[in-house]
């Protein structure tokens, strides 16, 4: 099962700090994923959100199509049901893509750098507290992410800033809306099995992701088994993802995940916020000398990982991020801005 820490607000009140990091520190060994409660972040702008999200998707193809991501360089807007791939499959999901505000006088914006820049919002009247609703909760979340980093950089026996100061000061914070719609059938044209979304590893830090009281998320352990992570009420689930993973060498990993819709007609929502390192940082693996006692200490050959990793040459994050959401639109890739060598 996951573990629950149940007193996350100690983190920022520096308080009990050992005991949460350890919780961390388990967590993050033995699962990769882990619930959070008493988070201190406000249970009404969760319910605004999800209000406002459940309204969107429940909106005509063609409103949601006015703020296509096809229309939109840098992979802000909606994507229809089908319209992100995994591992080259169609997900069954639609979904909204959001980041960070910026506006046409930003110096990342003037300068085209790939996923930086203003979002697409819906301009129908119903709609006009939704930008609000959106950054004001990255903004929560991104408090959150600070606080979780402290315990996770005292979990690994560093400094509670370490990675405040030296990584994620200036953090890119991708957000998501994800709509699974309910799949009676479940099997794609060719017979194969559909997901909403297939088998992978999250690209940045940390992942925190609230959801509805539907289900379907589940996790491979450690011993290449699926188990449910069902829906905790005021709770978020937090995973690490393939930055963390490189950062500390395989000590804590990736751990794979995919979300299987609902038969019946239960559609259902969710949306990750991506806790991630700036776009331009080089991330240099860290010689921490821990021993892994899930990995063999540093053996990225476990049955929990999707791909293989280099944990000895340092990776531009931005790269990296930008070919995987490549690799999920492929039919955007012409049209998107491109790193400058």
């Amino acid at each position: 099962s996951l573990e629950s820490l149940e007193s996350l607000e100690s983190l920022e009140s520096l308080e009990s700090l050992e005991l949460i990091a350890q919780q961390i520190g388990n967590a993050c060994r033995e699962v990769g994923f882990f619930y959070i409660i008493n988070h201190g972040v406000d249970n009404q702008s969760i319910s605004k959100l999800f209000s406002l999200g459940h309204q969107f998707f429940e909106q005509s193809i063609e409103l949601k199509n006015s703020i296509n991501m096809k229309n939109n360089p840098i992979f802000r807007g909606y994507f229809e049901v089908g319209g992100e791939l995994t591992s080259l499959r169609p997900d069954h999901k639609e979904g909204l893509y959001f980041g960070a505000e910026l506006d046409s006088t930003h110096p990342l914006v003037i300068a085209k750098t790939p996923m930086h820049g203003p979002n697409l919002w819906p301009t129908q009247l119903e709609f006009k507290e939704f930008p609000n609703v959106v950054l004001n909760y990255m903004s929560e979340l991104t408090k959150l992410g600070h606080i979780l980093m402290t315990g996770i950089g005292l979990s690994l026996g560093l400094k509670h800033d370490f990675f405040s100061k030296c990584f994620t000061s200036e953090p890119f914070t991708p957000f998501r809306l994800f709509y699974y719609p309910s799949d009676p059938i479940g099997t794609h044209e060719d017979g194969i099995e559909r997901w909403g979304v297939g088998k992978h590893t999250d690209y940045g830090v940390l992942t925190i992701l609230a959801q509805d009281n539907v289900g379907g998320l589940q996790v491979q352990n450690r011993k290449g088994d699926w188990i449910e992570a069902p829906p905790v009420p005021n709770s978020f689930i937090v995973n690490i993802g393939d930055m963390l993973e490189i950062w500390v060498k395989g000590y804590y990993t990736a751990t794979p995940h995919r979300v299987k819709n609902i038969r019946s007609e239960k559609n259902r929502l969710s949306v990750p916020f991506f806790f991630d390192p700036p776009f331009d940082a080089l991330i240099t693996p860290l010689d921490l000398n821990l021993k892994d006692s899930n990995n063999n200490n540093n053996n990225n050959n476990s049955t929990n990982s999707t791909n293989s990793k280099n944990y000895d040459k340092p990776i531009h994050y931005g790269s990296y991020i930008l070919q995987k959401v490549q690799n999920n639109f492929p039919e955007l890739v012409d049209q998107s801005h491109k790193i400058n060598q």
